[in-house]
């Protein structure tokens, strides 16, 4: 028997929107960076909160179409594609991992993988959360071939994860040179900014906090992957690197306004 591949399990607390974003592909490059030596542990996996309501545009999205009734909200635009969010009552998560250079498309095994532990951790407090493709009904279909609604928790993709009829969990994926980052969204509560969107609480009879959550999902992932995890910080280099990434892009107007 092999033993685990190693891994890194990271926790960060309210962290301000620019930051969560610019740690997320500080993670990348750094793990890019290693992934020919192999002297990087081979997954990364970070949950955080957000320090403000924010809302987080798509990549290709136009700032244009934010409603004003965001204007409250902090504001970012994400390194990956798919609707609007507005970080605010969740639990959201990053995974990296180093893949082949010239590889192409998405990694639907990641997705799956990622998924399966948060439905297994949900599960073991009691609550069904199931991927969309098995709850489609022709009406589904309709509503998921008409136009895309401005939030990505109004819209519907085969792996997001379903609770009672509402989605409460997606998640995207952006490759660099040698690695791949998969993050995604864990909705708690209904935020008072977009109350038609109810979280895990609204949902089911259950209250969960962050915590407990990220650290049932890392146990599960653990299980489904082989890998094993110890909780980890930042290195130096990619503390100074996410920094550099808030100044030239995710703190910049510039890149809000960009599209």
């Amino acid at each position: 028997m092999t033993d685990p591949r190693p891994g890194r399990l990271l926790f960060h607390r309210e962290g301000e929107s620019a930051w969560n974003m610019a740690v997320d592909q500080a993670i990348a490059e750094s793990v890019s960076a290693n992934a020919p030596s192999g002297s990087a542990p081979t997954y990364t996996l970070r949950f955080y909160t957000w320090a403000a309501p924010t809302l987080s545009l798509g990549y290709f999205q136009s700032s244009a179409d934010a409603s004003p009734r965001f204007d409250i909200a902090e504001r970012v635009r994400r390194s990956t594609g798919g609707g609007a969010i507005l970080h605010h009552h969740e639990l959201t998560y990053s995974l990296t991992v180093p893949s082949s250079a010239g590889e192409h498309g998405a990694r639907t095994d990641l997705y799956r993988r990622v998924h399966a532990a948060i439905i297994n951790a949900l599960h073991r407090h009691g609550i069904d959360a199931r991927p969309y493709y098995l709850n489609k009904t022709p009406a589904a279909k309709t509503l998921a071939a008409s136009d895309d609604p401005f939030l990505c928790f109004q819209r519907r993709t085969d792996e997001d994860l379903i609770v009672s009829g509402y989605k409460v969990l997606g998640s995207a994926q952006r490759r660099f040179k040698r690695s791949i980052l998969q993050h995604g969204s864990l909705l708690l509560r209904a935020s008072e900014y977009a109350s038609e969107l109810p979280g895990l609480v609204d949902l089911t009879p259950i209250s969960l906090d962050p915590e407990t959550l990220w650290k049932r999902i890392s146990e599960e992932f653990a299980a489904l992957s082989g890998i094993a995890f110890e909780s980890d910080v930042l290195t130096a280099t990619e503390w100074t690197r996410a920094d550099e990434i808030v100044a030239s892009r995710f703190g910049r107007s510039e890149w809000w306004t960009r599209r």
